[in-house]
Protein backbone atom coordinates (compact mmCIF):
# COMPACT_ATOMS: atom_id res chain seq x y z
CA UNK A 1 0.00 0.00 0.00
CA UNK A 2 1.60 3.30 -0.67
CA UNK A 3 1.78 6.01 1.43
CA UNK A 4 1.60 10.11 1.58
CA UNK A 5 2.86 12.15 4.15
CA UNK A 6 0.31 14.71 6.07
CA UNK A 7 2.49 17.56 4.65
CA UNK A 8 1.40 16.33 1.29
CA UNK A 9 -1.61 15.37 1.75
CA UNK A 10 -2.43 19.24 3.36
CA UNK A 11 -1.10 20.37 0.59
CA UNK A 12 -2.62 18.56 -2.36
CA UNK A 13 -5.62 17.45 -0.86
CA UNK A 14 -7.63 15.00 -2.01
CA UNK A 15 -6.05 15.20 -5.81
CA UNK A 16 -2.84 14.35 -3.93
CA UNK A 17 -4.76 11.21 -2.82
CA UNK A 18 -6.35 10.11 -6.48
CA UNK A 19 -2.61 11.07 -8.05
CA UNK A 20 -1.69 8.08 -5.29
CA UNK A 21 -4.34 5.63 -5.85
CA UNK A 22 -3.78 5.84 -9.54
CA UNK A 23 -0.26 5.41 -9.43
CA UNK A 24 -0.03 2.33 -8.09
CA UNK A 25 -3.47 0.88 -8.74
CA UNK A 26 -4.24 0.32 -5.30
CA UNK A 27 -7.22 0.92 -3.60
CA UNK A 28 -5.97 2.60 -0.26
CA UNK A 29 -3.18 4.99 0.52
CA UNK A 30 -1.66 5.69 4.01
CA UNK A 31 -0.87 8.70 5.31
CA UNK A 32 2.52 8.95 7.61
CA UNK A 33 2.50 11.27 10.47
CA UNK A 34 5.51 11.94 11.78
CA UNK A 35 7.83 9.30 9.79
CA UNK A 36 4.77 6.44 11.03
CA UNK A 37 1.56 4.88 9.48
CA UNK A 38 -1.10 6.54 11.26
CA UNK A 39 -4.38 6.41 8.99
CA UNK A 40 -5.89 4.37 6.40
CA UNK A 41 -7.53 6.00 3.22
CA UNK A 42 -9.69 3.74 1.51
CA UNK A 43 -11.75 3.63 -1.63
CA UNK A 44 -15.69 3.38 -1.02
CA UNK A 45 -15.79 -0.06 -2.92
CA UNK A 46 -12.61 -1.66 -0.75
CA UNK A 47 -14.49 0.28 2.48
CA UNK A 48 -17.78 -1.47 2.07
CA UNK A 49 -16.23 -4.96 1.20
CA UNK A 50 -14.21 -4.65 4.72
CA UNK A 51 -17.37 -3.37 6.67
CA UNK A 52 -19.52 -6.46 5.12
CA UNK A 53 -16.14 -8.99 6.30
CA UNK A 54 -16.68 -7.37 9.25
CA UNK A 55 -20.44 -7.98 9.85
CA UNK A 56 -20.08 -11.41 8.84
CA UNK A 57 -17.26 -12.35 11.56
CA UNK A 58 -19.55 -10.67 14.02
CA UNK A 59 -22.86 -12.83 12.37
CA UNK A 60 -20.34 -16.02 12.40
CA UNK A 61 -19.64 -15.57 16.40
CA UNK A 62 -23.07 -14.65 17.14
CA UNK A 63 -24.25 -17.91 15.56
CA UNK A 64 -21.37 -19.79 17.21
CA UNK A 65 -22.33 -18.16 21.18
CA UNK A 66 -26.06 -19.40 20.06
CA UNK A 67 -24.96 -22.79 19.03
CA UNK A 68 -22.49 -23.45 22.71
CA UNK A 69 -25.75 -21.47 23.98
CA UNK A 70 -23.34 -18.77 25.46
CA UNK A 71 -26.43 -16.52 25.54
CA UNK A 72 -28.34 -14.32 27.89
CA UNK A 73 -32.11 -14.13 28.08
CA UNK A 74 -32.74 -10.66 29.62
CA UNK A 75 -36.48 -10.75 31.22
CA UNK A 76 -36.25 -7.28 33.31
CA UNK A 77 -34.71 -4.58 30.68
CA UNK A 78 -34.59 -2.19 33.20
CA UNK A 79 -32.83 -3.96 35.57
CA UNK A 80 -30.05 -4.89 33.45
CA UNK A 81 -29.57 -1.42 31.87
CA UNK A 82 -28.85 -0.46 35.54
CA UNK A 83 -26.37 -3.39 35.92
CA UNK A 84 -24.98 -2.80 32.85
CA UNK A 85 -24.24 0.89 34.36
CA UNK A 86 -22.70 -0.34 37.19
CA UNK A 87 -20.51 -2.63 35.40
CA UNK A 88 -18.89 0.22 33.26
CA UNK A 89 -18.67 2.12 35.99
CA UNK A 90 -16.70 0.08 37.89
CA UNK A 91 -14.54 -0.58 35.51
CA UNK A 92 -13.80 3.08 34.87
Amino acid sequence: MLSITANDLKRSGVSGIERAMQSCNDTGVMVDVRGKAKYVILAVSEFNQFREYQLDQAIAEAENCLAQNKYLIINDLDNYAEQLTKEVLDDL
